[in-house]
């Protein structure tokens, strides 16, 4: 799909949403990102429409602060040349784009097909598409043609029905001696999936604040490894 001209592509995202492409800074580097144009519209809409669901909710075009605490970890992170992360719940891909145009082998994953079109865009347009590539995967029908080292994602525990297929799909896709990297603001609190999750894995948190102009956001960033190998 990378081979897809970057016009092409945003004609595609173009054809249903309004789109704006924005300068946004993490760290040192400040990516070229291409995202709903009026994402409250967007929601309004929806609310008009009386599409409330889950599925309706265009919730992976937000850029949740989690995602800039997941980014900067990455960021921070040794190049390993051999290694290849895995972003589960990419949304636009915000932090898959940030890990490769740092130097790092990534695959930018949602099941959203609109996702995955902003995410595409947004590979292009940091010209990163040698270290970058974006692939649909579903948790509850995953087709990983191999385990990676490293997985990570922001903000993918806020649907409770999940846990049991995501904590199995980590399981599964997870390379032996791999490491798991979440991301969630502390206000979402989300005690069924931990409780999933120490069936097979442990885990050590850190919690990272953001200050902003009035107030002060929590961000709990989970290092998650298997039991049976710590």
């Amino acid at each position: 799909m990378h081979k897809t001209p970057l016009d092409v592509v945003l004609a595609q995202i173009e054809s249903k949403y309004k789109v704006e492409v924005t300068d946004l800074r993490i760290g040192g580097e400040t990516l070229k990102i291409a995202q709903l144009a009026d994402f409250e519209g967007t929601i309004e809409k929806l609310v008009e429409q009386d599409r409330l669901s889950l599925d309706d909710l265009p919730l992976w075009a937000k850029v949740w602060e989690a995602s800039f605490v997941l980014a900067s970890f990455l960021g921070s992170q040794k190049v390993i040349p051999d290694r290849r992360i895995l972003e589960i719940g990419a949304g636009i891909g915000v932090v898959g784009v940030y890990a490769a145009v740092k130097g790092h082998r990534v695959t930018i994953s949602d099941v959203n097909e609109d996702a995955l079109l902003f995410a595409r865009a947004n590979v292009l347009l940091n010209r990163c598409e040698d270290r970058a590539e974006v692939r649909r995967i579903d948790w509850n029908s995953p087709q990983v043609p191999a385990p990676y080292p490293m997985i990570v994602g922001s903000e993918v525990v806020y649907d409770r029905g999940s846990y049991p297929s995501l904590v199995r799909f980590l399981d599964e896709a997870l390379a032996p001696g791999g490491t798991i990297v979440l991301a969630k603001n502390k206000q979402l609190k989300a005690p069924g999936f931990f409780a999933e999750l120490v069936k097979e894995f442990r885990y050590k948190e850190k919690v990272v604040r953001l200050t902003g102009s009035d107030e002060v956001t929590e961000v709990g960033l989970y290092a998650v490894r298997r039991k049976s190998e710590i």
